[in-house]
C-alpha cells in the first residue's frame, strides 16, 4: 500500500515538473522568437 502510494505521488511529482519545464521554456523560446 504504502510503495504503491510512494510510485503514485512521485509519478505525480514528475509529471508536474514535466509540465512546469514545458511552459518554462516555451515562455523563453516566445521570447527569443
Amino acid at each position: 500500500m504504502s510503495g504503491y502510494a510512494i510510485a503514485g505521488f512521485s509519478g505525480y511529482i514528475i509529471s508536474y515538473t514535466v509540465i512546469a519545464l514545458g511552459l518554462y521554456f516555451g515562455l523563453r523560446i516566445a521570447k527569443i522568437i
